[in-house]
């Protein structure tokens, strides 16, 4: 079979079509009022600014408080990066948390001033919205989880 020209320039412009028409869907950086709209979709979210002025977003999962921090910005925008974190101020020893970290992988447990729980997305590189709801839905995972935890 002979492959025409013709065949391969047809090719090569349907390639790239397909692909961009996701393009729109990745985001480069966690834009604030984005984060938002995925944390309502997983209970109640408010969007706030933190002590340095950068965005975070707060909200409840299963009754759970936490909040999104937003990392790397400049100027409160073009951030790099988000937090997800919740935390307690009943004692918590490192060696609970040290424990956490050996039984679970995505969300990590530190030992200051009570428990807190956190967990990082990076957007080096843009990352899908799809994805950004599927991180929500990792940590929705782990809600009650952190509660047992803490309760024990």
């Amino acid at each position: 079979m002979r492959v025409t020209p013709v065949l391969l320039c047809a090719v090569g412009f349907a390639v790239p079509v397909a692909f961009s028409a996701h393009a729109e869907d990745v985001l480069l950086h966690p834009e604030p009022e984005t984060i938002l709209e995925i944390a309502k979709g997983f209970g109640s979210a408010t969007l706030d600014k933190d002590n340095s002025g950068d965005p975070m977003v707060a909200g409840r999962m299963q009754g759970m408080k936490y909040v999104v921090y937003f990392y790397g910005c400049k100027d409160g925008r073009n951030c790099r990066s988000i937090q997800f974190s919740s935390g307690y101020t009943d004692e918590f020893p490192v060696e609970r948390a040290n424990e956490w970290n050996l039984k679970y992988r995505w969300i990590r447990a530190y030992s200051k001033e009570g428990s807190n729980f956190k967990m990082d997305v990076d957007f080096a590189g843009g990352i899908t919205k799809a994805n950004v709801e599927a991180q929500f839905a990792t940590w929705e995972s782990f809600v009650s989880d952190i509660k047992d935890f803490v309760a024990e």
